[in-house]
C-alpha cells in the first residue's frame, strides 16, 4: 500500500517507461541523428567553402584592382608620353614652317628687289642723261636767250655733278636753274650769250 501512494519509489510501470526510453533513445541515435548531424557537417562545410570562396573573392578582386589602376597609370602615362611628343613635334613643325616661311620671305624679297634695283639704276642714268638738257633749258629760261650746249658744256657738266651730290634731279635742276646761270652769270654766261647775240 505505501509503494503505490508515493511516487519516489519506483515500481513496474517506471521501469517499463524507462526501458521504452532507452529504446527509443537507441532508434534516434541509430537512425535519426546520423542524418541529421551529417547534414548539419554538410551545411556547415558548405558554410566554410563559402566563406572560403567569399575569401578568394575578395583577394581576386583586389589583385583585379590593383591589376586596373596599374594598367591605368601605364596608360595615363603614355598618353602622357605620347602629347608631349605630340607637342614636341607641333612645335618643330611650325619652327620649320616659320624658317621656310621666311626663307620663302626673303627670296620674293630678293626677287623683287633685283628688278626695282635694275629700274632704279635705268632711271638715275636716264634722269642723269636728261639733267643736262633740263638744266641747259631752265638756265636760257633764267637769261631769256637760248644757249649752246657744246660751248657750255664744262657748265652743264658741273651742274650735273652738284645735282648728283646733292641727291635729286629736282634739287639739282632748282640749283643748276639758279646757280651757274644766274649767279656765275658775269664770268660764264653773259659773255658768251653776249657774244653769241652780237
Amino acid at each position: 500500500m505505501l509503494s503505490g501512494s508515493i511516487f519516489l519509489i519506483p515500481n513496474g510501470t517506471f521501469l517499463a517507461e524507462l526501458v521504452l526510453f532507452l529504446i527509443v533513445f537507441g532508434v534516434l541515435a541509430k537512425f535519426v541523428l546520423p542524418p541529421i548531424d551529417a547534414a548539419r557537417r554538410e551545411r556547415a562545410e558548405r558554410v566554410r567553402s563559402s566563406l572560403a570562396a567569399g575569401d578568394e573573392g575578395r583577394l581576386e578582386a583586389a589583385r583585379l584592382a590593383s591589376e586596373r589602376r596599374q594598367v591605368l597609370d601605364a596608360a595615363r602615362a603614355e598618353a602622357r608620353a605620347i602629347v608631349e611628343e605630340a607637342g614636341r613635334e607641333a612645335a618643330a613643325l611650325v619652327e620649320g614652317g616659320r624658317a621656310a616661311g621666311r626663307a620663302e620671305h626673303d627670296r620674293i624679297l630678293a626677287e623683287a628687289r633685283a628688278p626695282l634695283a635694275a629700274e632704279s639704276r635705268r632711271v638715275v642714268a636716264e634722269l642723269s642723261a636728261r639733267m643736262g638738257a633740263l638744266v641747259l633749258s631752265a638756265a636760257a629760261n633764267v637769261v631769256g636767250q637760248p644757249l649752246d650746249a657744246t660751248r657750255h658744256a664744262a657748265l652743264i657738266d658741273e651742274t650735273v655733278a652738284r645735282a648728283r651730290l646733292d641727291g635729286g634731279p629736282g634739287h639739282a635742276a632748282s640749283n643748276g636753274a639758279g646757280g651757274p646761270a644766274g649767279g656765275d652769270d658775269p664770268a660764264g654766261t653773259t659773255g658768251p650769250v653776249g657774244e653769241e647775240g652780237a
